[in-house]
């Protein structure tokens, strides 16, 4: 076996494998051992190829070599339009290979009690990051169950697996350059390297390794890319065996690998902890009481053969056609230390026995449902389903560590709120980095809020996060406001949707109200909000530039049509009472930027009696008095105002709650801050009435842009 490592041209990489292994190692590599059949497609990518190529399809042999060439490639491979269409349509995020590392390090400290044991994390001059492996062979901790022996046979698990980044990293998952053995991050990669440093003879070698992929596991919707993981997984195993005893595995060796690694990575889908199925309506069902027990370890192809013929139920190939089920299994995996199998879906249980769980699971979870998948009526709205993954994480091992959006982690999003403040509360739980910038770790990839690599060890207390601060400067900020007492500025701030249209408008002009797609000026289900696009919508209908010499009473709304910002006459009977309809106030636009700490507010203005706004606009106040909404404006500009604001504004929208941590002023002339003075003196008031230091307020000077 002279070729390169791995070949991952369009055409390379499955033939690649199987020219240099027997073929009957791809095709144990295809079995599910849940089904007793292949694996199959599990997703609509292939379809385009015809028959066979259906989701609930079997992957074959014949349907990936041969004519069939180049059909299933690794991600690097892929055309830069596919890759993209992936990503939208599974939610799919590609973990670039040094955060692999830096997560598995993150583990490794966790059983080690100290960093940089299998190498140390760097950033190269061009400012890219990377990693040197260590020369010195491993030292263990002497404390009980932290030898080698334990960390070989700890089983780890890698969620959504994708390829198996974190397991394995024969190439870089970004680049495709291959990584010498020597180099490797993957967890898998560690446990060989300690087998390695730690046996002496080929014999003893083999059964070391055979335990460290034991304990090894991952589990992945998708056909395609288990088969690659699988490959991947395989494939270490032999070059690190090549590596260092400079030969090939004998085919018995290479047969039980191939073994564990076709029960260790298995399809499921992660919602269901089944196998995935495109029949509407199939009912999840156990079973493991009809399942055919294997030999864990079989020595010859025969025992294969005989296996791969038989179903769970007793039926046979011939027999699949003619009963098709209704039903769809949960999963099965095994458990090597006592040689039995059982369903994934167990370890959740209260009664799940400890030994059972895994050491470890680590990962990149899909963020989100694909839009046609959602329920929600909103074409365009694509539901959160990362936080179901670490809730279903958290069951399975007292230790995980995750890479995901990081809105929840500012009470942000679409994650259920009662979540959110579960994981802010969580005492086990905590952040081991944040990115605001998404694409500075997944490029040409957008975010909003940022990603967030976090830690959860339930035998460990951290302390509870409470309110997520990615700067200690602005965490003591917060800490001395909140000290001070705070009653929040969102107390006095108005929604974007709280004004409303009358009846009145809907009886003076029918044809306004939605009645169908073809029929109505008004979106479905808002006859009475006063969406952004009002004003262009019902132009010369109900709102006009000029005021009309009706001798009706007319009011303005402000708000954003086609040509930007405009005020528009209306009949005041045709906008409901409002608290500062008849007030003064301060107008800011619903949605301000990106969410970056410091950025400018796009221009807020103050708004008079007898203005209302649209939806593109929230109100801030409700006073008497011109100076008030004056010394307000000026308030909301200052950097020590937009400070606090950015501790829970991590995207562009800011509705009230984003406010909580800016304190209400008194914006009177008995005020404690004198408002007739410049911005800038204000923040220094500001920062002399909250007691901030000289680090702190050198933080806020230049973190937050000036605002005229």
């Amino acid at each position: 076996m002279t070729e390169p490592i791995h070949d991952i041209s369009v055409e390379g990489f499955i033939e690649s494998f199987d020219r240099r292994y027997p073929t009957f190692i791809l095709k144990t590599l295809l079995r599910d051992r849940t089904t007793g059949r292949n694996i199959i497609w599990a997703d609509n990518e292939y379809e385009a190829l015809g028959d066979g190529y259906m989701g609930d399809d079997e992957i074959t042999v014949e349907k990936i070599t041969g004519m069939n060439s180049g059909v299933i490639k690794p991600r690097i491979a892929k055309e830069q339009e596919r890759q993209s269409q992936r990503t939208k349509s599974r939610a799919e995020v590609f973990t670039p290979s040094w955060l692999c590392n830096q997560m598995n390090n993150d583990l490794d400290e966790a059983w080690f009690g100290r960093r940089d044991v299998f190498n140390t994390e760097v950033v190269a001059d061009d400012d890219v990051k990377t990693w040197m492996a260590t020369a010195e062979p491993v030292t263990f901790p002497k404390s009980k169950g932290r030898g080698w022996h334990a960390y070989v046979e700890a089983p780890r698990l890698e969620i959504t697996c994708g390829e198996a980044p974190f397991v394995c990293s024969r190439y870089d998952t970004v680049t495709g350059d291959e990584l010498p053995v020597g180099e490797r991050v993957g967890f898998l990669d560690r446990k060989l390297r300690i087998v390695t440093e730690k046996t002496k003879t080929r014999k003893e070698w083999g059964c070391r390794a055979l335990d460290a992929l034991r304990a090894t596991y991952g589990f992945e919707y998708q056909g395609d890319n288990l088969l690659i993981a699988r490959i991947n997984v395989l494939e270490t195993f032999a070059e690190h065996f090549r590596d260092r005893w400079g030969s090939d595995p004998e085919r018995d060796e290479l047969e039980q690998a191939a073994w564990i690694v076709s029960w260790n990575f298995w399809q499921m889908n992660g919602f269901t902890d089944a196998v995935p199925t495109n029949k509407m309506g199939a009912e999840v069902e156990s079973t493991l009481g009809t399942f055919e027990e294997p030999e864990p370890e079989p020595m010859q192809p025969s025992l294969f053969d005989i296996f791969d013929d038989v179903f769970p139920n007793g039926t046979t190939e011939g027999t699949k056609e003619e009963e098709p089920k209704e039903t769809v299994p949960l999963c099965v995996i095994y458990d090597w230390q006592n040689g039995e199998p059982f369903e994934f879906a167990t370890l959740k249980g209260k009664a799940a026995a400890m030994g059972k769980k895994f050491y470890a699971v680590i990962g990149n979870p899909p963020y989100q449902l694909s839009v046609p998948e959602s329920d929600s009526g909103n074409k365009t709205y694509a539901p959160p389903i990362y936080h179901e993954f670490m809730d279903s994480a958290f069951k399975v091992s007292n230790k995980v560590e995750l890479i995901t959006p990081a809105r929840f982690l500012f009470d942000a999003g679409s994650t259920p709120k009662a979540w959110n403040r579960k994981m802010l509360n969580d005492s086990h739980f905590k952040v081991m980095g944040y990115k605001a910038d998404a694409s500075s770790v997944f490029p040409n990839t957008d975010i909003k809020g940022g990603v967030a690599v976090t830690y959860r060890d339930a035998d460990r207390d951290f302390g509870a996060i409470e309110v997520f601060t990615h700067f200690d400067e602005l965490r003591t900020i917060k800490e001395k406001v909140v000290k001070h007492g705070i009653q929040p500025l969102g107390d006095i701030i108005f929604a974007a949707d709280s004004y409303h249209f009358t009846e009145a408008m809907h009886e003076d002009h029918p044809e306004i109200r939605y009645v169908d797609d073809d029929h109505g000026l008004l979106s479905k289900n808002h006859d009475y909000d006063l969406k952004t696009n009002v004003l262009d919508n019902l132009n010369n209908v109900v709102f006009f530039d000029e005021m009309p010499g009706d001798g009706d009473s007319y009011i303005s709304i402000f708000g954003r049509g086609r040509a930007g910002r405009a005020y528009k006459f209306i009949s005041a009977r045709y906008i409901a009472p409002h608290p500062n309809l008849d007030k003064w106030k301060v107008l800011v636009p619903a949605a301000n930027g990106s969410g970056v700490l410091g950025e400018v507010l796009s221009t807020p203005l103050i708004g008079r009696p007898l203005i209302g706004h649209t939806q593109s606009f929230i109100s801030i106040g409700s006073f008497d008095s011109e100076a008030e909404a004056t010394a307000l404006l000026k308030y909301i500009k200052s950097k020590f105002a937009r400070t606090m604001l950015g501790i829970l504004k991590i995207t562009q929208h800011n509705p009230a709650p984003k406010w909580k941590y800016v304190p209400l002023q008194d914006f009177t002339s008995a005020s404690d801050i004198d408002w007739s003075q410049s911005v800038a003196d204000i923040d220094r008031q500001l920062y002399a009435k909250y007691g901030l230091d000289d680090e702190e307020i050198q933080f806020i000077e230049s973190h937050v842009k000036e605002m005229d």
